[in-house]
């Protein structure tokens, strides 16, 4: 006869089988972990040279900047601050650090990334990583994120140096996170450009020139833009106070200010400033009619995420595709 109760004892191990899959599904920082890719990555490059020389002339770099900036601002000064000079020293400490940060961002990011994919091809082990169970979504994503976990700590290790602006005072609570958010986004999208580029091309040369040209490339485009709008505005308003065309034209100019990361920045930081403002401003920007606008950091990190999610798919799209 065979007991009843002859499959209790594997009821113990189902369920915490079960447990531990309904675990992994509700901690997404576990699930990012599980990825091997990541785990490889983030060990090769903390394990070299190369990651900490980069993060000594990451934090040198802005700490030169940062004692320049102090001693100019002390010279001029008197030596017994009043509490005016003191809120703007620690603004333009704390501008300045997230302005490079930016900056150094920008072209630190697209070198991790463009030889991501264009590295296993030219050793020859893209065809071997295909074979695998590894899928191509966890192999974008594990090569995004093993860069962004580095861009991450070179984001955290210079927050010491933005929190000498608190020692000065003029910096607030919004401030950072906004700077944080942008930082980090910046991070994303800028990792996430480089490995598009590397997704679909076969070395790692010209991927990098491309991510480095298309960064150089749109900021030129863009600026252009801007002053030629920006023309065109005056120039209408000043032979016809036309309202619509007025609007249409300050939206195109708003639009083109926020996909720069650096205007946006500064536009957002003055904002803050004159209109104790973190979201939304009513200043016009020509002529007289007042039109309610959201802060350029807000347009900036939507914009930027949306951009950075479509990267994502068009990279999983070309690992996918077979080589020809």
């Amino acid at each position: 006869m065979i007991p009843e109760n002859q499959g209790t004892p594997m009821e113990p191990a189902a369920s915490m089988a079960g447990s531990s899959k309904v675990a992994t599904r509700k901690n997404p920082f576990r699930r990012m972990l599980d990825n091997p890719v990541i785990m490889k990555e983030l060990r090769g490059r903390m394990r070299g040279r190369q990651a900490f020389v980069l993060l000594t002339v990451y934090l040198g770099l802005i700490a030169l900047f940062i004692v320049m900036i102090y001693n100019t601002v002390f010279g001029v000064a008197s030596v017994n601050w009043n509490p005016g000079d003191r809120q703007i020293a620690g603004k333009v400490i704390f501008g300045t650090v997230v302005l490079l940060e930016l900056l150094l961002l920008s072209f630190i990011a697209p070198g991790l990334t463009a030889g991501a994919i264009t590295a296993e091809r030219e050793r020859q082990t893209f065809d071997l990583l295909r074979t695998t169970l590894l899928s191509a979504s966890s192999l974008v994503l594990g090569k995004l994120g093993s860069a962004f976990g580095y861009l991450l700590l070179l984001i955290l290790t210079a927050l010491p140096i933005q929190s000498l602006a608190f020692l000065l005072g003029g910096v607030g609570l919004g401030e950072m996170l906004v700077s944080s958010v942008m930082l980090i986004v910046t991070a994303v999208f800028f990792c996430t450009l480089g490995l598009f580029f590397s997704s679909f091309m076969k070395r790692t040369l010209p991927a990098t020139i491309s991510s480095y040209a298309a960064i150089l490339g749109s900021f030129l485009v863009l600026i252009m833009l801007f002053f030629l709008i920006a023309y065109v505005e005056t120039m209408s308003y000043s032979s016809s106070n036309n309202p619509m065309s007025e609007h249409i034209l300050t939206l195109m100019i708003w639009f083109l200010v926020s996909t720069n990361p650096f205007m946006a920045a500064i536009i957002s930081e003055v904002i803050l400033v004159d209109q104790q403002s973190l979201f939304f401003t009513s200043s016009p920007i020509f002529g007289s009619n007042t039109l309610y606008l959201p802060s350029p950091w807000i347009i900036y990190v939507v914009l930027y995420l949306g951009v950075t999610f479509i990267m994502i798919l068009l990279s999983i799209y070309n690992v996918k595709r077979p080589d020809r």
